[in-house]
């Protein structure tokens, strides 16, 4: 009865590492981008789960600069996301870029997807 109740609980407790880590890149990943790649984003906005994309257009040394999506959405999904404002270049480090392994700040946000 005890050995059942015990492994009930490692695979749920296993379950649940697996799930958590679903949505999210590692750093490995993060360290690999390259130009054309879309960094899909999540993070809380008004107690739901909002969405938005960055696509690389180049990498100089320690920056990487990309064009931001011009909407956010709700689903990761959304082909709204696809839209880019190719009138825009933003930068960011790469040490910058790393910290999106894990959620950050207060609308936990996090890099979840990379798109080639």
């Amino acid at each position: 009865m005890r050995k059942g109740f015990l492994f009930k609980f490692a695979f749920a407790a296993v379950l649940f590492g697996v799930a958590c880590g679903v949505n999210s890149v590692t750093k490995a990943q993060l360290e690999a981008v390259k130009p054309g790649d879309v960094l899909v984003y999540r993070y809380q906005k008004e107690g739901k789960s909002w969405f938005y994309a960055d696509k690389i257009t180049k990498i100089e040394g320690d920056k990487i600069y990309f064009n931001p999506s011009q909407k956010e959405g709700t689903a990761g999904n959304d082909e709204r996301l696809k839209a880019f404002d190719t009138s825009r270049e933003v930068s960011m480090t790469k040490a910058d870029l790393l910290k999106y392994e894990t959620e950050q700040g207060d609308e936990r946000k996090v890099i979840i997807w990379i798109n080639p």
